[in-house]
C-alpha cells in the first residue's frame, strides 16, 4: 500500500495472512506501532517515508519485524533509534540515494543485522568498516 496521505493502520486485523507491508508516512506514528505489534505476522516491513522527527511518545517495541526498509535519516538523524523500535530486525535497507553521506556508527553494537545501503558507495559511509561483511553498499 502506498500514497500521498499519511495511512492509518488500524485495518490490519481483516488481514490474517498478510507478512509483508509497505506503506508510505504512517499518519500517527505511536497508532502505527501499536498496529504492527498487534498484527504479529508482519515479518517484513517497508515505509518509504520514516518519521525521523517524530519519535513515539510512548514505548513502542515491535519485536516481529525482521526485515525493515527506511529512507536514511537527514543529516543529524540517527539510526540508533531503530533498534529500540524494532528489536527483532535482522536485515536492514537503507535508502541513501538523497544523502551525501551517512553515519552507520549506531549500528555497530546492533547484533546479527546485516545492513544494505542503496545510493551510497562504501566510501561515503562513515563507521563502514566496521560492519565488515555484514554491510552491503551499491551506488544506484
Amino acid at each position: 500500500m502506498t500514497g500521498r496521505q499519511p495511512l492509518v493502520l488500524d485495518g490490519l486485523r481483516a488481514w490474517k495472512s498478510l507478512k509483508e507491508l509497505e506503506v508510505s508516512e504512517p499518519a500517527a506514528f505511536d497508532d502505527a506501532l501499536d498496529a504492527l505489534r498487534e498484527h504479529s505476522r508482519i515479518s517484513v516491513l517497508g515505509l518509504t517515508a520514516f518519521p525521523w522527527a517524530r519519535q513515539p511518545t510512548r514505548p513502542a517495541a515491535v519485536p516481529t519485524i525482521r526485515e525493515l526498509s527506511v529512507q536514511a535519516p537527514d543529516h543529524g538523524g540517527d539510526l540508533g533509534v531503530l533498534r529500540p523500535l524494532f528489536p527483532g530486525v535482522t536485515h536492514l535497507r537503507l535508502d541513501a540515494s538523497a544523502r551525501r553521506v551517512l553515519d552507520l556508527t549506531p549500528l555497530h553494537s546492533w547484533p546479527g543485522l546485516r545492513v544494505q545501503v542503496n545510493g551510497l558507495t562504501r566510501g561515503r559511509l562513515i563507521g563502514a568498516e566496521e560492519l565488515g561483511d555484514r554491510l552491503n553498499a551499491s551506488p544506484g
